[in-house]
This record gives structure tokens, C-alpha cells and sequence, in this order.
């Protein structure tokens, strides 16, 4: 393959699977369900099947990873040592649930997570377990890829992910699942080698594991601190000292983190301005500046409105102004389409 060829091929997205429950009658659901998972466990609705099962997968394929989503209703299941001969498989995975609750357990150990839990299996062994109206995103983790780390992961599976490492990890996963239909290829094969940092930094807690994970463990870290920023632009203690306690950082190294963007302090502020401009322009009804301004955490009209102006170039009053007018609004600095892409993130 030349070159030229090679480029397209990079650009392509991510091969994906979408299954729903959602295309059969109601009687039919909970057999759909189960043809299409029976490679991979025995179920039981835990509801009567007749009244309708709801539920989905969405998968993306990325080399050694492969991430799929599940939206499910109640039910119990099981992973036999049948199913293991007759599938063979033996990955391990790493899940972050969404929603809901999730049960599982092996001979000799096991877990109950909730929202925002993580955990690690292994198909290696039977287990079984229970979920309700459950939300989760794992990622399907090849043996052959993760063959050096095997002993740790075994060690650790059917149990759920502590330490700080195991929020890093569960927030590279929830944001890998936001994102990964638009993923092409070659962003793929970056994911797998950033993933795989992450990990390897997670089981072996070494100073080379650790150094090599350096990049991807800041990325997700800033995304859990942008998170929570983003959340909690109208809370009036949105402090330093607050994202540190609540996010797990130090203070050094949420300092670290929002440096290129002029500190935390700076991002703060120009998230809650572009909160506020958002809000005058698109406001249905009519509020009053201050209203707004004090809304989001700024405690004097004239300081909102000198950084409104610093920010934006005009006075929050003309941007209202504007909008009313003609629906269009006075956006001509540079910065103002950054804000834009922000808010329409959060959206």
C-alpha cells in the first residue's frame, strides 16, 4: 500500500455496531436481547419478559480495545465455564457505570457498584451477578495485548477499581464512550497506546510505568476538573481549594493543568462569562444583567461588566441588545468562538 493510499484509510472512522431491543415488540424483546448476547452469557429478566425489555449496545472497534456501551434493563445473568469453552474468550473488562447499580461475583469474591463506580472482570473464570435499570461502559481488553500486566489483572478481576488512579481511568472511559463514533482510525490507534499507559500505571505503580502515563493520566485528569468546573459555575464557593477537595488534586497539580489556559482562576472566570453571554443572548424572557451576573457567581455588576467588556468588546447590554433586535449578536473577537465550542460541549 502507497502512501496515498494509506492516508485515506487512517481518516476512515472506527468500524462500530449499534444493537437495540428497541426495533422488536415488546414480547419479543427479551429474546432479541438474548440471541444477540447468548455467546456471552445466560440471562434472566428479572421482570416478566412479556411486558417488554428494554435494551441497547453501541460497540467501536479499536485494535487490541474494543468499547461497548450497554442501556439495560433489570435482569440476572451468568458467565459458565460452557460459554467459556464455546466462546473462548478470555479478555478482561474494564467497566464505569453510568447509572444504576451492578452485582457480580465469582467463588471467592466480588462487588456491588453504583454511578460512578469502576470495576474489572475477567472472562477467564465464571461469575454472575444482577443489574437493574443500568447504564455502563466497559472496555474488552485482549490478553495477547496485555499479556506483561496478566498476573495484576487476574489478581484484581471481579472486584472493583479503587485508588486515585481508578476515577482517572473511569473518566478516560466516560469520556472515550462520549466521543468514540467520531474516532477515526489512526485516533484509534492512539487511544489503544494511551489507554495502555494508563493501565500498565494502575497495576504496576512504578516510576516507568508512571512517567510514561504522564500524558494521558493529565488529559483526565483536566476533563474530570473541567467537568466539575462546568457543573458548578453558579456555586459561589467554586474555589480552588474546592475543585482540589472535591476532584482529588492537589494544588499543585490543578495548577499545573489549567497553566496554558492562565490559570484556574482565569478558566473559571471565562467559563462563567461565557455562561453569562450564552444566557443574555438566548434568554426568552427578558432578566435583568445583574440577575445574571450575580447568578453566576460575580459579585459586582461593574467588575462583571468591565471583564464582560475586556472579554467580548462590548458591554453585556449590547450584546442583549443586539440579539433582540435582529437575532444576531456582536461576536467579533477571536476568543468568543472558543467560548462557543465550550458551550456547545456542555450542551
Amino acid at each position: 500500500m502507497n502512501l496515498q493510499e494509506a492516508v485515506p484509510e487512517a481518516r476512515k472512522l472506527i468500524p462500530g455496531l449499534k444493537f437495540t431491543t428497541a426495533a422488536f415488540e415488546r414480547r419479543d424483546q427479551f429474546d432479541a436481547w438474548c440471541d444477540f448476547t447468548s455467546s456471552m452469557c445466560d440471562l434472566e429478566a428479572i421482570e416478566s419478559p412479556k411486558a417488554g425489555f428494554v435494551a441497547s449496545a453501541e460497540s467501536y472497534y479499536l485494535g487490541s480495545l474494543q468499547l461497548t456501551s450497554f442501556k439495560l434493563s433489570p435482569m440476572r445473568f451468568k458467565y459458565t465455564n460452557d460459554i467459556i469453552r464455546k466462546a473462548s474468550i478470555d479478555h478482561w473488562c474494564i467497566s464505569v457505570v453510568t447509572k444504576g447499580t451492578a452485582a457480580a461475583a465469582t467463588d471467592d469474591r466480588g462487588f456491588r457498584a453504583m454511578a460512578g463506580d469502576t470495576v474489572l472482570h475477567s472472562y477467564a473464570r465464571p461469575f454472575e451477578g444482577r443489574m437493574e435499570v443500568t447504564d455502563y461502559s466497559g472496555l474488552f481488553l485482549s490478553r495477547d495485548e496485555f499479556w506483561d500486566v496478566a498476573d495484576q489483572l487476574d489478581n484484581a478481576a471481579h472486584q472493583q477499581v479503587r485508588g486515585p488512579m481508578s476515577y482517572i481511568l473511569g473518566d478516560f472511559i466516560a469520556s472515550l464512550e462520549q466521543r468514540a463514533s467520531k474516532l477515526t482510525v489512526s485516533e484509534g490507534k492512539a487511544v489503544n497506546d494511551a489507554f495502555g499507559h494508563l493501565l500498565r500505571a494502575m497495576v504496576r505503580q512504578t516510576p516507568g510505568s508512571m512517567e510514561a502515563a504522564r500524558a494521558p493520566i493529565a488529559a483526565a485528569q483536566f476533563e474530570r476538573a473541567r467537568r466539575y468546573i462546568n457543573a458548578h459555575l453558579k456555586s459561589p464557593g467554586l474555589t480552588p481549594d474546592m475543585i482540589c477537595r472535591n476532584v482529588g488534586l492537589s494544588r499543585r497539580q490543578l495548577y499545573y493543568l489549567f497553566e496554558q489556559y492562565g490559570g484556574v482562576a482565569t478558566y473559571i472566570r471565562n467559563r462563567r462569562l461565557a455562561a453569562t453571554y450564552n444566557v443574555l443572548i438566548k434568554s426568552v424572557q427578558k432578566r435583568q444583567i445583574s440577575q445574571v451576573a450575580y447568578e453566576y457567581g460575580f459579585s459586582s455588576l461593574s467588575s462583571f461588566s468591565r471583564q464582560f467588556h475586556a472579554r467580548y468588546g462590548f458591554a453585556p447590554g449590547e450584546a442583549r441588545a443586539a440579539w433582540l433586535a435582529d437575532g444576531k449578536s456582536c461576536m467579533r473577537e477571536a476568543g468568543i468562538f472558543v467560548d462557543w465550542l465550550q458551550l456547545s460541549e456542555d450542551s
